[in-house]
């Protein structure tokens, strides 16, 4: 007797994969929502610092910076893919917000009237970028991980449930305070 594959172990795999995707998307953009002022303020400081960046106006490069960020928040996960797909295999397993924003600085901070020059490889771009994304995403984690340990402990609250959505809204703007006050316009 032949055995027919109806596809159940593909189609359970690719819904897995799916469910992981959209699991990080909104975790990414929750860390953004909290963290995009922290994000502009250190990772301006250290192109300028690093002397990535050399110009007259720092607060025009901070503008600029501000600017890829808030366009990386609300890209399309195609335009996304296109836009970094010049440095993609930059190095392995590249966080992809600081592949973003390294092609972000060359591309379109490289080319503003306020910029005398850029400096550095690409890699020690992304090096500088990926150094302060990573350290404020870890502080995220830590922060995060205390916040779900707290939200465990209520055994009348159940995941997925409405309830439980808003003790965790409200346990994140507690400690990390709230993400459209503190959202630079």
């Amino acid at each position: 007797m032949k055995n027919f594959d109806t596809g159940r172990v593909q189609d359970k795999l690719i819904n897995r994969l799916d469910r992981k995707e959209k699991q990080q998307a909104f975790q990414r953009d929750r860390f953004f929502n909290f963290k995009l002022p922290e994000i502009h303020s250190r990772l301006s400081q250290a192109l300028l610092m690093e002397k990535i960046v050399e110009t007259d106006h720092s607060a025009a490069v901070s503008e600029l910076i501000l600017k890829g960020l808030k366009k990386a928040v609300k890209i399309s996960e195609f335009d996304f893919k296109y836009f970094t797909a010049p440095i993609r295999n930059l190095i392995p397993r590249a966080n992809p917000i600081s592949l973003y924003m390294t092609q972000y600085i060359l591309e379109v901070v490289i080319d503003d009237p306020n910029v005398i020059d850029i400096f550095g490889t690409d890699l020690d771009i992304y090096k500088a970028v990926n150094n302060v994304i990573t350290n404020i995403n870890l502080k995220f984690e830590r922060a995060e991980e205390k916040i779900m340990q707290q939200i465990s402990r209520n055994k009348s609250l159940s995941p997925g449930s409405r309830e439980y959505d808003i003790a965790l809204d409200q346990l994140f703007r507690k400690a990390m305070g709230d993400p459209q006050s503190s959202n630079p316009q």
